[in-house]
């Protein structure tokens, strides 16, 4: 069967200032994502800081006298770093968008940032929520699920513009990234609890070195 031809790519140019152009696509416009370089010089910069911070937690962990948990606690992170492009790569040879997929490796990389000053927006009002008598568990799985959608919506929105795809092939990427990431993320960490390796409670032993107010 023969794919059909591709639309005229967006004008993008070559790197330009990332915090603008998560900021643009974060708000919704596409023009964002020209700030992205194309380039996997471009791609290796936004995955280096990723990468710093998760040497750094798992060197925490092996601080705290468990190596072997900080060790598979970053082999694991990495996996989910690097699910999402390697994804990808798959749907782009499948419709002849490789030529885009550096610039959506990059913005994937990048949108970690985008998620986390997210996540801070949204939880002042949960906070004011309780404040005007919201139920704290009501306010938090708001939050949640309001983060969730939000995270479906902007990989939906990278994959809609960047990739140059249509709305339904769009969603096809988005949930492969979204839910393709989750399971390899989840997977070592059953197997590790399947040999006595508890994975999870990397998570608590971080919050031991996390400063107290």
């Amino acid at each position: 069967m023969t794919p059909p031809p591709a639309r005229k790519p967006p004008a993008f140019g070559r790197n330009g200032r990332v915090a603008l152009g998560l900021l643009l696509a974060g708000l919704g416009r596409p023009a964002g994502f020209a700030q992205f370089g194309a380039t996997a010089d471009a791609f290796l910069a936004s995955l280096a800081p990723l990468l710093a911070f998760l040497i750094v937690l798992g060197a925490v962990l092996a601080w705290s006298g468990r190596p072997l948990l900080g060790l598979t606690f970053f082999l694991t992170m990495v996996c989910g770093l690097l699910a999402p492009a390697v994804i990808a790569d798959l749907f782009c040879r499948l419709w002849q968008r490789r030529q885009h997929w550096a610039r959506y490796a990059n913005v994937i990389n990048c949108t970690q940032w985008l998620m986390v000053a997210a996540l801070m927006l949204l939880m002042p009002l949960a906070a004011l929520a309780v404040s005007f008598g919201l139920n704290p568990v009501a306010a938090a799985a708001g939050v949640l699920a309001a983060f969730g959608v939000y995270v479906m919506w902007f990989n939906w929105f990278a994959a809609r513009h960047v990739l140059d795809l249509s709305r339904g092939r769009a969603l096809l990427v988005m949930l492969a990234v979204v839910f393709g990431t989750g399971l390899l993320l989840r997977l070592p960490i059953y197997l590790g609890e399947l040999t006595g390796l508890n994975v999870s409670s990397a998570a608590a032993t971080l919050e031991d070195f996390a400063p107290k107010p």
